[in-house]
């Protein structure tokens, strides 16, 4: 049988305070959104624990028949190796013993659930609250019924029901932000995020998984303020503990590098920067700062070049298509909206040639992104070149995705088509060495 007291890591004579202290600090060391597997395990044996009617039932499974017992503890052993049908056909046998047992009936609720059985999970659990209505942990199970069942307003309102019986459960205040989150009710989600975190402030337990949330939410909704007040709050209680340092430090990490090309430059700078103090010796974390902030420098060049005058739009719609860019090889819709760019500027080279060389000039790291491109479009000895290669990859995108040159409206383009480029071969006289290379004169040879 699995032995709550052992995941917790306490004494079998520990009271509340005890249980509470324990679940804190391996949660510390267990983040949801990094151990998730580990942090269910701790949930489980918490809320078993510090209910006083649970923890009297778990403790008597020991004076089960040793039959019974076997399939209790079978029945749990399949559920954490997730062979939940296994789990449900062990656990019902427990029940036709003892069918009152709180302990085997949530655990069969859970199995239910994940076998994808959300009916039968809410009516065990709907019946478990029913008997047990001071019972924190079976008002969550029943909440996150609901959420898996599409109901979001009974989780909701179940999920609020948890945490007046136990402000401490952790789970409890982050199934209620994803519920308004799935809601797409990002202000009640903030309003429940800064509750969680002056309850957990107050009473002094971990809650780095509420700071992760609210960072984000700080980000999206534009509250510059907020995020350094938070982001430095976070960092200070990193800072007590060496796993949650590096935890949060790669957490940080990564949310820098995802939002970097989001045009969130300056928080993106502070998250990385922020990252590179917890964990400075990580390579990992300075090559991502390293890619940040070379990102933002593009960013911010973006952000400036559609203000500047001088700089037409065709240009600045062609470095933002290339840094919109997948990361896909051979993405043919990438490869199709990047030819159509560079196609309108190949269409009047002499037209964007000044502004290509403004661009150089004043915008080294932006031309830096098509400088091939760039430098051939400057070259006037290849602009016949040019011309007729882009006019070929015309032919073949036409007959690859014709949806794409349909003209809307029944308007023409005005452009015409520019014709194949021929190459002119040089003049050769009659008494000139062949140009084959065969070593005789030319009338001797290819123009005899």
């Amino acid at each position: 049988m699995k032995d709550y007291y052992a995941t917790l890591k306490i004494d079998k004579n520990a009271g509340q305070t005890e249980i509470k202290k324990a679940y804190f600090a391996l949660v510390r060391v267990y983040p949801p959104d990094k151990h998730p597997e580990e942090f269910m395990k701790i949930r489980e044996a918490y809320e078993v624990l510090i209910d006083e009617n649970t923890r009297s039932q778990y403790d008597a499974v020991d004076n089960m028949p040793d039959i019974v017992k076997l399939y209790f503890k079978e029945g749990q052993k399949a559920l954490e190796a997730g062979e939940v049908e296994d789990a449900i056909r062990l656990l019902e046998q427990v029940i036709k013993s003892y069918p009152h047992f709180s302990v085997v009936n949530s655990l069969l609720g859970e199995a239910y659930l994940l076998n994808d059985n959300s009916g039968k999970a809410i009516r065990i659990f709907e019946s478990l609250v029913k008997k047990e209505q001071n019972n924190a942990g079976f008002v969550r199970q029943l909440a996150h019924a609901y959420a898996m069942r599409g109901w979001r307003n009974k989780a909701i309102t179940h999920y609020d029901k948890a945490l007046t019986l136990d402000e401490d459960n952790i789970s409890l205040w982050l199934g209620l932000i994803e519920c308004y989150q799935e809601g797409k009710e990002f202000d009640q989600a903030r309003e429940i995020i800064l509750a969680g975190l002056e309850v957990s402030n107050k009473k002094g337990w971990d809650n780095l998984s509420l700071y992760a949330h609210i960072i984000i939410a700080d980000i999206f909704s534009e509250k510059t303020e907020d995020l350094q007040k938070h982001l430095a709050e976070m960092r200070k209680k990193a800072l007590e503990n060496e796993e949650a340092q590096t935890n949060v430090g790669w957490y940080l990490a990564r949310l820098a590098k995802s939002i970097a090309g989001l045009s969130f430059h300056r928080e993106s700078a502070e998250l990385i920067a922020a990252a590179a103090e917890l964990i400075p010796e990580d390579e990992r974390v300075m090559q991502i700062k390293k890619e940040v902030n070379s990102q933002n420098t593009i960013t911010l060049q973006i952000d400036k070049l559609a203000e500047d005058d001088d700089i037409c739009l065709e240009i600045d719609a062609l470095l933002r298509a290339e840094l919109d860019m997948c990361d896909k090889k051979d993405c043919l819709d990438c490869e199709m909206t990047r030819f159509i760019h560079e196609m309108d500027i190949i269409m009047a080279m002499d037209v964007y040639r000044k502004e290509i060389i403004l661009l150089k000039n004043n915008y080294p790291d932006l031309y830096n992104l098509k400088k091939n491109f760039f430098d051939n479009v400057l070259n006037r000895k290849k602009e016949g070149y040019l011309l007729d290669t882009y006019y070929k990859k015309l032919t073949i995108y036409k007959k690859l995705c014709p949806e794409r040159f349909e003209i809307e409206d029944d308007d023409e383009w005005d452009d015409p088509i520019p014709q194949p480029y021929v190459r002119p071969e040089p003049k050769v006289g009659r008494n000139d060495p062949c140009p084959c290379g065969s070593g005789k004169k030319y009338k001797k040879c290819c123009g005899g």
